[in-house]
C-alpha cells in the first residue's frame, strides 16, 4: 500500500514537471506597431521561461523616450510589456537656395522635397527631387540659372520684324511681320516665357484658300478666284445632281468653313416601253398665231358691215326710185 502511494506521488511529479516545462515557453515576440524590430536575427521560435530579448527602432526612426526599456522577458508563457515606442526621424527643414525655394510635402523621413526655381530662372541640368533619410536629407542644392530662348522660328510668307538674335532674356519680345497682301493670323509679337521658349505659338502668314474643285456644281454666288480671308462662294448643283453639304462656304484662316459640298447623281428611273399615240392636236408651230386670228376678225367685221351698207343704200335707191315713177304717173294724169 505504501508503495503504491508513493509511485503515484513520483509520477505525478514528473508528469507535472515535464508539461509543466513545456507550457512555461513564449514565441518569438512582434512589436511591428511602435516601429521597433529585434535587435538581433534570432532562428528560433519559442523561448523558455525567463529568456530576454531586446528591441531597437527600424531605420528612419527613433525612440520616443530615450529612457525607456528596450528588452522584454518571457515569463511563463508570456512577454513582459515593452516600453520602447518609435517615431520617424526629422532631417530638420531646407532653406530656400539661390534663386529658388524647396517645395516640400514635410520634414519627416520619407518626406521629399522638390526644387523650385524663381520666375525668370530655371533648373540647370535634370530636376532631382530630395528625400528625408536615416542620415539627412539626401542630394544637395540645385542651380537655378537665368531664362534663355533661342532663336524664334521662322514663318512661311513673313518673317521678323527685327533681326533674329541668338538669345533672348526672360520677358524679351519678338514681332511678325508677313509680306505684303497676305494676312497674319495669330499673336504678332512673342514673349520669353518661364520655360525657355517663345510664347505664345507664331503666327501664320494667310495666302489664302485654294480654289474648290466641284464636278457638276456652279457657283451661284461669291468672287471668282483667288480666294482671300473672309471670302465666300456659294454652289447649286447641275441637273440630275443633288447638293451634298453646305452650298455657302467661307475662306478662314485654317481654310475653306465648311467643307466644299459635293454634288451626288440622282438615280436614274427606270425606262419604260410606251406604244406612240397620234394626236390630232396640232403642234406649237402648226398653231394660228393669236394676232392672225384677231387680223381675220377684223377683216370680216369690216366686210360685214360693207356689206350691211350696200344692201340699206341699194334699199334706199330702189325705193326713191319708186316714189319718183309714181309721181310722174299722177302729173301725166293731170
Amino acid at each position: 500500500m505504501g508503495c503504491k502511494v508513493l509511485c503515484t506521488s513520483v509520477a505525478l511529479l514528473a508528469y507535472l514537471m515535464f508539461f509543466g516545462h513545456v507550457r512555461a515557453e513564449c514565441t518569438q515576440p512582434s512589436f511591428a506597431s511602435r516601429n521597433v524590430v529585434l535587435s538581433n536575427h534570432l532562428s528560433t521560435q519559442n523561448f523558455t521561461n525567463g529568456s530576454t530579448v531586446t528591441f531597437e527602432c527600424v531605420i528612419g526612426h527613433k525612440p520616443v523616450d530615450s529612457k525607456a526599456s528596450r528588452s522584454v522577458t518571457c515569463e511563463g508563457n508570456q512577454w513582459t510589456s515593452l516600453e520602447l515606442s518609435c517615431t520617424r526621424k526629422s532631417c530638420g527643414s531646407l532653406a530656400d537656395f539661390s534663386h529658388g525655394r524647396y517645395d516640400m510635402t514635410g520634414n519627416l523621413f520619407g518626406d521629399t522635397a522638390k526644387p523650385v526655381c524663381d520666375k525668370g530662372y530655371m533648373l540647370a541640368g535634370k530636376e532631382t527631387t530630395r528625400t528625408c533619410r536615416d542620415q539627412g536629407w539626401d542630394g544637395r542644392d540645385p542651380l537655378c540659372e537665368s531664362v534663355k530662348c533661342s532663336a524664334p522660328p521662322a514663318i512661311e510668307n513673313g518673317q521678323l520684324v527685327d533681326e533674329p538674335l541668338e538669345s533672348y532674356n526672360y520677358l524679351e519680345a519678338v514681332s511678325y511681320r508677313c509680306n505684303k497682301g497676305i494676312n497674319l493670323i495669330g499673336a504678332s509679337t512673342l514673349h520669353c516665357s518661364e520655360d525657355g521658349t517663345f510664347k505664345p505659338d507664331p503666327p501664320k502668314c494667310f495666302d489664302g484658300c485654294p480654289t474648290p474643285i466641284i464636278p457638276n456644281a456652279k457657283r451661284i454666288g461669291g468672287k471668282s478666284p483667288p480666294y482671300k480671308l473672309g471670302n465666300f462662294i456659294e454652289y447649286q448643283c447641275g441637273d440630275g445632281y443633288r447638293l451634298e453639304g453646305d452650298g455657302y462656304i467661307v475662306c478662314k484662316a485654317n481654310g475653306w468653313s465648311p467643307e466644299p459640298p459635293q454634288c451626288i447623281a440622282l438615280p436614274t428611273p427606270p425606262t419604260t416601253t410606251t406604244t406612240p399615240v397620234t394626236s390630232t392636236t396640232p403642234k406649237p408651230s402648226e398653231r394660228t398665231a393669236p394676232w392672225v386670228v384677231a387680223l381675220i376678225v377684223v377683216i370680216v367685221l369690216i366686210a360685214v358691215g360693207v356689206i350691211i351698207c350696200l344692201i340699206v343704200k341699194r334699199k334706199r335707191s330702189k325705193h326713191l326710185y319708186s316714189d319718183k315713177v309714181a309721181t310722174d304717173n299722177q302729173e301725166d294724169r293731170l
